[in-house]
């Protein structure tokens, strides 16, 4: 019985593609962080994490019950719960359903009714707008619907009862550029699985050395964003070296995606650390600033 319950939860925690969910959430408290200058209330940090993770699993597994046939075509994502069989689309939808609401409310309740809000508009945008309309018609699906995955920054900021100003949209756009070149590595990695699926991906109808030309566009606009965000966001040097460290790596390896010198996912892999490491910084710059003022 108690392994049952055990293969029970294994397979929800595969359907709620946390892997996923993980890196949005990273962006999270470093726009809380920033939004105050300070560290805000644990208990604070833990329920918009709650609410923000709940909300993107919603809109995880309705993508999931939404493109089952598709995913039974490709062989990535051919393994899933709901292609398999072992939970059922019903399941899938009442899932979505609930962690939807409840993700709401810990938001409204527990932050702020306007990190409540965002967090549904981005898990609806994701639903209905890029699943539904932009994903299976253009192979600018990701960069339209990169603006629900920049929307945890939007979330932590205005959790903490701050105003959205030019610092907070800067940070969303700093995600919302990244996402695109991110996504299109995966994509010309498992370009053949696209196809199958007869998705509209940029590789899947671009060549290679275009796609990678786009990619290196979208790096290169990242890297600048990031270095904007330095003085409007009142960081130091700490945050400085590790945009530009980090920025110069980003661009590099473009360059080396478009002369085939590494395989795409190499660049993927490094685009996930370089935003990680690019909002822990912004962390690791205000905890040493505030340091200082408290010595």
């Amino acid at each position: 019985m108690l392994s049952n319950k055990i293969s029970l939860v294994k397979k929800f925690v595969k359907l709620s593609k946390l892997r996923v969910v993980e890196l949005l959430l990273v962006t999270t408290v470093p726009g809380m962080i920033v939004s105050l200058y300070s560290m805000p209330p644990l208990t604070l940090v833990l329920s918009t994490l709650a609410g923000g993770t709940l909300l993107a699993v919603s809109a995880n597994v309705m993508n999931q019950v939404f493109e089952i046939e598709r995913d039974k075509l490709m062989q990535r994502t051919s393994d899933r719960p709901l292609v398999t069989g072992e939970l059922t689309r019903a399941t899938g939808i009442v899932f979505s359903v609930l962690t939807g609401i409840i993700g709401f409310i810990v938001l409204y309740l527990l932050t702020t009714p306007t990190a409540a809000y965002i967090g549904l508009i981005a898990n609806q945008f994701y639903i209905f707008i890029y699943t539904l309309i932009l994903k299976p018609r253009t192979n600018q699906n990701i960069v339209i619907g990169g603006a629900a995955g920049a929307a945890p920054v939007l979330i932590g900021w205005t959790a903490t009862g701050s105003t959205l100003d030019i610092g907070a949209w800067l940070l969303f756009l700093l995600v919302f550029m990244w996402t695109p070149a991110h996504f299109w590595a995966l994509s010309i990695e498992n370009k053949t699985d696209y196809e199958q699926a007869d998705f509209p991906m940029l590789p899947t109808q671009e060549t290679y050395e275009r796609s990678t030309i786009y990619i290196a566009i979208y790096s290169c606009a990242t890297v600048l964003i990031s270095i904007a965000a330095a003085p409007v966001l009142q960081l130091g040097i700490i945050y400085l070296l590790i945009a530009v460290f980090l920025g110069t790596n980003l661009m590099f390896k473009s360059y080396n995606l478009y002369k085939k010198r590494i395989q795409p996912i190499k660049y993927f892999v490094f685009s996930n650390t370089y935003l990680a490491v690019i909002f822990l910084g912004i962390v690791a710059d205000i905890m040493w600033t505030l340091r200082g003022v408290a010595v």
